[in-house]
């Protein structure tokens, strides 16, 4: 099956890169393959994933810490805030990204549909910093609300597309591809529950006078964040292995 990114990518790619340097000038014919470049992308998401949600997890044992003054503690959440627009950033760009790469190893998505993929890719992204920047106002909370329905829509499509693949070998035929993107789908079901956790039992600041109690460290806000980070670091063995 002709890939998407098939149109971007020569027969064959210049065996050796010739350097001139007659007259003093230097001349370097360089070949970018496309298809590096958004492997190259998937793998800088996939760091900064992992790499920023160890900041939010580390930062959050950080403010359950008993002997911290409020407004130290405020100002840490406020800094876990920050980083964690790191994995929120990642998780909604491997979209874009991760479809490009699947519709060379077996996905049946046409160009026009990867340009819809990276406009709506985008534009969730935006979606997602403006609930950070707008958070506590009545357009963050209408905001929210839309965002957990595209996560809530976009699980569907990743699970049922894995689970009918894995069973009936289309519209992916390999094995890998469909097992990664039923991962993927229930990673954003868990992004979902973390969100629903954070709605029933948001961290509420003890009253003034009130001694602050630590929340334990197995908790299912945390349990589900390790979960997350399960699946991530399984979609990463599967992407790089590709064992079936």
């Amino acid at each position: 099956m002709a890939s998407a990114c098939a149109s971007f990518r020569p027969s064959h790619a210049p065996e050796a890169v010739p350097h001139n340097f007659k007259k003093g000038a230097f001349l370097l014919p360089i070949f970018i393959d496309p298809f590096r470049v958004f492997t190259f992308l998937h793998v800088v998401l996939f760091a900064y994933w992992l790499g920023t949600d160890l900041g939010v997890l580390i930062t959050g044992m950080a403010a359950n810490a008993a002997d911290l003054t409020g407004n130290a503690r405020e100002r840490i959440r406020k800094a876990s805030g920050r980083i964690d627009m790191g994995p929120r950033t990642a998780m909604v760009l491997m979209v874009p990204v991760g479809l490009t790469l699947a519709s060379n190893w077996g996905l049946p998505i046409g160009p026009l549909a990867l340009v819809a993929a990276w406009v709506g890719g985008l534009a969730w992204l935006w979606l997602v910093w403006m609930i950070y920047l707008r958070q506590g106002t009545r357009l963050g909370k209408r905001l929210w609300k839309i965002d957990l329905g595209i996560r809530m829509l976009a699980t569907i499509g990743f699970v049922g597309t894995g689970i009918v693949s894995l069973a009936t070998g289309a519209p992916v035929d390999s094995g890998w591809l469909a097992t990664k993107m039923l991962l993927f789908g229930l990673l954003l079901l868990l992004g979902v529950v973390v969100r629903l956790l954070l709605l029933w039992k948001p961290p509420v600041p003890p009253k003034a006078g009130a001694p602050f109690v630590p929340a334990p460290f197995w908790n299912p806000l945390r349990i589900t964040v390790f979960a997350i980070w399960a699946l991530v670091l399984a979609m990463a063995f599967l992407g790089v292995t590709k064992p079936f």
